[in-house]
């Protein structure tokens, strides 16, 4: 211990009469420890930390699966979730719930909440506890019980001020009084961002093929999810047999809590951003073994004076690395700083609400993770140029005279870690170019109708006075008039959903006269709307008429108007028009005739798109008007000056409905793209890092080159080179190490192409761009930086070189 406390004080005497050394061997590995130290406290949040209920190991997702598509995270009815609980022996506990709106009215403007209905064994499966009141019994969930809410601890003290008083009050939801019974603790906000919790009132009559429900449930202790699954199927394939009409291609399906919220693609951007940074870091460690191999033959005659004083190839080796780890224990100090800078910086850039369970904040796991990286970091990168140093010539080194120099091997192990660095570098910018591919070819995609002018905001038909169909009607009729009447405004239309922001609901379809099997129905997305969602859009319909007035009111037209894709999928030889489309597998469903045939929209985020999306049946809003309904609204000027009015005349039609998600087009389409725009940012700071690191790395290795060469190069001059002939010395061997580096760097390009060219919109793996203009870039920044030390080797004075033994 004596020995290396006295290591460890020699080491800072001598980092500290190198300063500019230390400075930027600490900046290096700062940056690349930083970045590292960012993305695994992203890993950590999404994949490490336990969820913030009891042995959350334990808890699963269950879910219906559709045989026919795959689709695994799909609800289930009721009664399949009471079946798999009591025919199981897997569960500890089966809660079910469904998502659900609630309209808040009373002090205030009126506010929508994201909210659940759920089982009473909810809270107690999760072994999470009111922080104030009580939880859900089971006389709270029949039909004809008191109607009692718990609240999340955010709704509490922003609706109630934190009062006490409020359990035990009322709050009105959706025109009803409610109990307020309990309050959730700080952050607790399950599944996701819910604020309010109600009881599921079950319905025994409730057919199987009501399916809303998602299970959340407790594996017995010893008990694996694929032992749960296994069970399941057992269960499943007998309700198939027993109730063919409803199951008959569904299965049960189990997944970890942790495996349902975080999703396949997810984790691998996660792994991806993990082996950028990996990289970064291996940029940044190539630089500093550089420094360090330098900093080495500089150093070579104390290191020789100390072997020659006793001091044996280990203590030196010991000696050596101890100064390495303290730099780089340095160096995580300063990452630690720039990472927790940079995940403020990319919280904020995130437009939305996260889940509750997500922490990005660095803590005891992520300072862990950072020296275990620092220590491992100091050994890595210190590790070659220590070995070498302790190799050294002690009787050349202690000759009178006798000057410092590195031998070929040297040499080449600096040039073989700069082609590294600039492979590396390679790899990340191809990564970094697909990412803002990626990300402006979805803002750039075409949204297939006129976006500018459009704003567009949320309503919610909360309560019993809206429960029968003409009464939303009515409501949305008059909310249309009076927004159609202000100042600025051209047209106006409810929809149930709209192009470019979500989807609109899916249902499966059949042709009159084209029977299919159960089950093989395509779907096609359901759009409810108000008259003129095409004027609106500023398109036309490509045949036939829109609906009639009287259609418009009827709540039993039986008329529809259908994409051109549906219009092609049903009737590729033409004449949809007068044809007859059902919406539903029920033989009670009514049969809609063809009236119209529309332009294909597109329902789903900007760029992207679903077998479904591109199937579009219009309806008449009231036959199937929903609660939930968009405005969309063309105006003529700045579409965002208009929110203002917009929402003043819907609440004047009834002010306790609320209205949210206020948006123009323009930020409708720049909220849906935030992801891309993140992963786009994310590796591009990333690209640019690893690029700066590599000119570092070149510029350092040709500066120390030209150091190195004075001597010759003065030869040369006094021969008679000229000074293009230096520049060309020089200057050709940084670009034989990159010509090198890039060589490699796009073996490794064209395998981080093939992955995200798959998960990425709008760009493929051989995608020319990305692979003509990263190599480009970096080959003029590694000509550059070695231009930099070629220039200064021309002013060597030959004399002065000459002079030098």
């Amino acid at each position: 211990m004596d020995s290396f406390l006295q290591d460890l004080r020699f080491a800072v005497r001598t980092l500290g009469r190198s300063r500019g050394f230390a400075a930027v061997a600490v900046l290096c590995l700062g940056l690349g420890i930083g970045v590292n130290t960012a993305i695994f406290s992203m890993v950590n949040a999404l994949l490490l930390r336990p969820f913030p209920f009891r042995d959350p190991d334990r808890v699963v997702s269950v879910y219906s699966r559709e045989t026919r598509s795959g689709d695994n995270e799909q609800s289930s009815s009721l009664a399949d979730l009471r079946d798999w609980k009591q025919q199981t022996r897997v569960f500890d506990g089966l809660a079910m719930l469904y998502s659900r709106n609630f309209a808040i009215a009373g002090d205030g403007e009126p506010e929508r909440v994201e909210g659940w209905a759920a089982t009473p064994d909810l809270f107690p499966l999760l072994g999470v506890a009111p922080a104030l009141g009580r939880g859900f019994t089971a006389a709270d969930a029949v039909k004809g019980g008191d109607r009692v809410a718990v609240l999340s601890d955010a709704l509490w003290r922003r609706r109630f001020g934190g009062s006490r008083a409020a359990v035990g009050g009322k709050v009105l939801l959706n025109g009803v009084p409610f109990t307020v019974v309990g309050v959730m603790p700080p952050h607790f906000q399950f599944p996701e961002k819910s604020e309010m919790w109600v009881p599921l009132v079950p319905d025994p009559a409730e057919a199987r093929s009501e399916r809303y429900v998602y299970g959340v449930a407790r594996l017995r202790p010893g008990v694996t999810p694929q032992r749960a699954q296994a069970e399941l199927d057992a269960v499943g394939r007998r309700l198939a047999a027993e109730h063919p009409e409803s199951n008959r291609g569904w299965m049960p399906s189990v997944e970890t809590y942790r495996d349902d919220m975080v999703d396949g693609d997810l984790r691998t951007m996660l792994y991806l951003l993990l082996g950028a940074v990996g990289f970064v870091l291996l940029i940044a460690c190539a630089n500093v073994a550089n420094l360090l191999l330098a900093r080495a033959t500089a150093r070579s005659r104390e290191i020789a004076v100390r072997a020659a004083l006793g001091a044996g190839r280990g203590r030196l080796i010991r000696q050596l690395l101890v100064e390495s780890v303290l730099i780089a224990l340095a160096g995580g100090v300063l990452g630690v700083l720039i990472a927790v800078w940079w995940i403020a910086h990319m919280v904020g850039g995130i437009p939305e609400q996260l889940p509750y369970w997500i922490d990005f904040s660095v803590d005891y796991r992520v300072l862990a993770y950072t020296f275990l990286l620092s220590v491992a970091t100091g050994v890595i990168f210190g590790i070659v140029p220590a070995l070498r140093a302790s190799r050294a010539d002690v009787q050349g080194a202690l000759k009178e005279g006798g000057r410092a120099g590195e031998g070929a091997g040297a040499g080449r192990l600096r040039g073989a870690l700069v082609a590294g660095e600039i492979a590396l570098s390679l790899v990340l910018l191809v990564g970094a170019a697909f990412m803002v591919r990626s990300f402006l070819a979805v803002t750039s995609a075409d949204a297939g109708f006129r976006t500018e002018g459009l704003l567009t905001l949320r309503t919610y038909l909360a309560g019993e006075r809206y429960a029968p169909l003409a009464a939303r009607a009515a409501f949305f009729d008059q909310a249309v008039r009076r927004v159609e009447a202000l100042p600025g405004v051209e047209r106006a239309v409810a929809t149930g959903a709209i192009p470019g922001a979500e989807e609109g609901g899916a249902w499966p379809a059949a042709a009159e006269g084209q029977p299919v099997q159960p089950g093989d129905e395509p779907t096609v997305m359901r759009v409810p709307s108000t008259p003129g969602l095409l004027a609106v859009l500023g398109q036309r319909l490509v045949a036939g008429r829109e609906f009639t007035a009287a259609e418009n009111a009827d709540s039993t037209a039986a008329v529809a108007i259908v994409g051109e894709s549906v219009a092609r999928r049903f009737w590729p030889k033409g004449g949809a028009l007068g044809r007859r489309i059902r919406l539903g597998t029920d033989a009670e469903d009514p049969w809609l005739t063809v009236v119209g045939i529309a332009p294909d929209l597109h329902y789903g985020e900007f760029g992207k798109a679903s077998p479904a999306s591109k199937l579009q049946v219009h309806v008449p809003y009231a036959r199937d008007g929903w609660r939930t309904m968009r405005l969309l609204v063309r105006v003529r000027g700045d579409a965002g000056a208009a929110a203002g009015p917009v929402r003043r005349a819907i609440h004047a039609v009834d002010a306790t409905l609320p209205t949210y998600d206020v948006r123009t087009m323009a930020e409708v389409r720049s909220y849906g793209a935030w992801p891309s725009r993140l992963y786009g940012e994310i590796f591009a700071s990333f690209g640019l890092l690893a690029l700066a690191l590599a000119a570092v790395g070149v510029y350092g290795v040709m500066a120390y080159a030209v150091s190195q060469r004075s001597r010759e190069i003065g030869i040369r001059m006094a021969l008679g080179a000229q000074t293009r002939d230096v520049l060309r010395l020089v200057v050709g061997q940084g670009a034989g190490l990159a010509a090198i580096g890039i060589g490699l760097g796009m073996l490794g390009g064209a395998g981080v192409a093939r992955i995200l060219g798959s998960i990425l919109y709008g760009v493929h793996a051989a995608d020319p761009a990305a692979f003509l203009a990263s190599p480009a870039v970096l080959a003029c920044v590694a000509l550059l930086a070695s231009w930099l030390p070629a220039r200064r080797a021309t002013r060597v004075d030959p004399m002065t070189a000459l002079r030098q033994d």
